[in-house]
């Protein structure tokens, strides 16, 4: 069992630094570490994250592996220095986005 101090140490001297959300194949950085977030069109870590990284590819395979899907969000997380505010939409009388089947946001 790794210990979970150098662990942290590790990830913040390999994944600290700026974060470039486009780049396939690279898992964010962990919860602890210090990170900028150079956004190139998907969301931060700061705002969602995947419990998972590597998502099964049949719902079989899923079911053997007996793992749980959950996604945090968390859309108030604040910005650190270097970072840009997310964009902010205004449809106007349009209103939000919703879905046309449950009316949800």
């Amino acid at each position: 069992m790794p210990n979970p101090i150098s662990v942290i140490i590790e990830n913040q001297n390999s994944a600290g630094g700026v974060f470039i959300t486009n780049e396939q194949s690279l898992l964010p950085p962990f919860e602890t570490t210090k990170y900028v977030v150079e956004d190139q069109g998907n969301s931060s870590p700061s705002y969602v994250r995947s419990s998972l990284y590597c998502i099964p590819a049949t719902a079989d395979l899923l079911k053997t592996t007996a793992l749980s899907i959950t996604i945090t969000v968390s859309p108030m997380a604040r910005t650190v220095e270097g970072e840009y505010e997310p964009p902010i939409v205004n449809f106007g009388e349009l209103g939000a986005i919703r879905c046309n089947r449950s009316k949800a946001q």
